[in-house]
């Protein structure tokens, strides 16, 4: 008898992509080209120049200027990475903080459990198009740095809490830790501090829900202390490894030993953030510019906490977010040395609310012996909402424009354009009357929830229209309140008429003799940073005779000892909202647009002389 044997078919393994990978893909893809775009086109603001400098004299130890004391070690370490590896540029000194800006975006990732699949794809669609997120990132704002330890610190707690008692967990916790106190910047501290203030918040929360179940609270009780004995009892290597990472990071893997000084000017801003607030700001700024640049998110959050407090379905993330913004409101009064960057204190916590609110809008609504709404009803509805936001819109936008033609400061007196008036009234009356009808049609949860979705999704195509006005194409308008003192795209002419010079009369820019007046920090001094042969001054008499000087703008020319022929170039121009009437706020706040126009705060004069600005040699020209 023969006995038949039949090989197994072997099936060829298949590469299955799931559609939430390719979603995010997606979104990585869009914050890097948002964050990446024309990143070096736009010029340094003041904000930037210091740290970029310190790091810059640093690695060019022949650049001219004294060394600098940079505000915060990681931004120091980054950018000194960048300008070693690629070379000094605008894009370079800001690359890997737009890196890091794009990588915060994915940050919901890290809570997807506790999120959900569908709640934390959500939140990192808003982080992408968040104007505040994305002018950080483009600005080499140090809060990035602080905003992404915050984050890897609360995931390693939260996995802690859980039960995962790993120890490279513990180590994650103590790096971003001390990364968030010491290395990101002076804020830091205080972010520390507030979500310090927001997991007391939640402790007290929790124990006023508890309190009608004192066996679930006894029990709750213990496990907190055993998690506390157990989970806590052994940081003494993680400790080390931390305070490790520190020393290396501040120093440059020991290369820079000075650079521990720039931890302590982490400690004296934090000390100076209580009393000395930055040029222009308005205090609370960091809250100001919140409200200004996201007022959706703030909409959308406050909608999120209803919803949450009608079904009485808070969860600890959802606590731990509403007490976060508490602080961050409180801190943002206190610390008046908060910048305009700092508005992403508010940026992550209203973001997560807002989830809360859209997970409301996307749940079925149940038929009902009267409304039985099919499943698209919603998105009809927001369609026809986003619609007549538009018209709302643009008719409010034109209506602006003709109050700045106006020359009365009273809305009763002013002239209105007649056509705007009516195309807004009537666009307000269509959408209360388009609410009610939807509602008596498929009833009031799926009318609300169409609403909801048209403001979230209005809300994120005009947020990154203001994100990248004020990053890319407004980045040198003071109007914009990320930079009420913005640098002149005149920086970037005057760059490049002194490396023109420098190639026609001393063969490259490095020999080129300078003398500049101008602070050692700031823009000027980033302008001409390959200038090796730059001395600062600081009197006139230091510039007699030289051949190329750059002087701030007098009211009369120097007497510079010879004959000089001088060119102008915008540095800084300044603006302020407080000396505009309140009938520009509308428009200022849609279009940028005031009757009272910026002032130019700063000009830079460079001065050649005579012989050097017609190209005649020194000797020939003394002959």
């Amino acid at each position: 008898m023969q006995t038949v044997v039949t090989a197994p078919v072997l099936e060829r393994p298949t590469l299955a992509i799931r559609l939430e990978t390719v979603a995010y893909l997606a979104v990585i893809a869009l914050a890097l080209v948002l964050r990446l775009a024309s990143l070096g086109a736009v010029p340094m603001a003041a904000s930037e120049t210091h740290n970029a400098l310190a790091a810059f004299r640093v690695v060019v130890p022949e650049a001219s200027g004294e060394p600098l004391t940079a505000t915060s070690p990681l931004l120091f370490a980054v950018q000194a990475l960048a300008f070693a590896v690629f070379g000094t540029s605008e894009f370079t000194a800001r690359l890997f903080t737009a890196l890091g800006g794009s990588l915060l975006v994915l940050t919901p990732l890290l809570f997807r459990r506790e999120l959900g699949s569908t709640r934390a794809f959500v939140f990192a669609v808003l982080l992408a198009v968040s104007p505040v997120g994305l002018v950080a990132a483009r600005f080499s704002a140090p809060v990035i740095w602080s905003m992404l330890s915050a984050i890897a610190l609360l995931w390693a707690l939260l996995r802690l809490r859980g039960g995962d008692d790993a120890p490279w967990i513990k180590v994650v916790a103590a790096v971003s830790g001390g990364s968030l106190i010491f290395l990101s910047e002076a804020g830091g501290l205080l972010l520390a501090l507030m979500l310090l203030g927001a997991l007391g918040i939640v402790t007290v929360w929790e124990r006023r829900a508890q309190t009608f179940n004192f066996a679930e609270a006894e029990a709750k009780s213990a496990a907190t202390s055993a998690f506390v004995g157990a989970r806590f009892g052994t940081w003494g290597t993680p400790l080390l490894v931390a305070g490790a990472f520190v020393i290396l990071v501040a120093t440059g893997t020991l290369l820079n030993p000075s650079g521990l000084n720039a931890v302590g000017e982490v400690f004296a801003g934090f000390g100076r953030g209580f009393t000395q607030a930055p040029d222009g700001a308005i205090t609370p700024f960091a809250l100001y510019v919140s409200l200004f640049y996201e007022p959706f998110w703030w909409a959308l959050a406050l909608a999120g906490v209803v919803v949450l407090i009608n079904r009485q379905s808070f969860t600890l993330i959802d606590r731990f977010l509403a007490a976060w913004l508490v602080m961050a409101m409180i801190g943002s009064l206190v610390f008046v040395g908060a910048e305009a960057y700092h508005a992403l204190w508010f940026t992550i916590p209203l973001i997560g609310l807002t989830t809360s609110a859209v997970m409301a809008m996307l749940k079925p609504v149940r038929e009902t012996e009267i409304f039985a709404p099919p499943a698209w009803a919603r998105w009809v509805i927001a369609l026809a909402f986003i619609a007549v936001l538009v018209v709302f819109t643009v008719s409010a936008q034109a209506l602006g424009r003709s109050l700045l033609t106006s020359t009365s400061e009273s809305l009763a007196t002013a002239t209105l354009n007649a056509n705007s008036v009516i195309l807004v009234i009537v666009s307000i009356m269509f959408l209360i009357i388009g609410f009610f009808l939807v509602a008596s049609v498929w009833g009031n949860t799926s009318a609300l929830q169409g609403v909801g979705l048209g403001v979230l999704i209005f809300g994120a195509i005009t947020s990154l229209g203001s994100g990248w006005g004020a990053a890319v194409s407004e980045a040198d308008s003071p109007r914009e309140p990320f930079h009420f003192y913005a640098t002149s795209t005149d920086v970037l002419l005057l760059r490049e008429t002194l490396h023109e010079l420098a190639e026609r009369n001393s063969g490259g820019f490095n020999v080129l003799p300078l003398s500049v007046m101008a602070p050692q920090d700031g823009v000027i001094a980033w302008v001409v940073r390959d200038f090796t042969q730059a001395e600062y001054i600081t009197d006139l008499r230091d510039a007699l005779g030289d051949q190329v000087v750059l002087l701030p703008a007098f009211d009369d020319s120097p007497a510079l000892g010879t004959s000089y022929v001088g060119q102008d170039f915008i540095t800084t121009r300044t603006w302020t909202p407080l000396a505009i009437y309140a009938l520009d706020v509308p428009t200022w706040w849609m279009q940028r647009h005031a009757r009272f126009t910026w002032m130019t705060l700063e000009s830079t004069v460079l001065w050649l002389r005579q012989d050097i600005y017609e190209g005649v040699e020194p000797q020939d020209a003394a002959g």
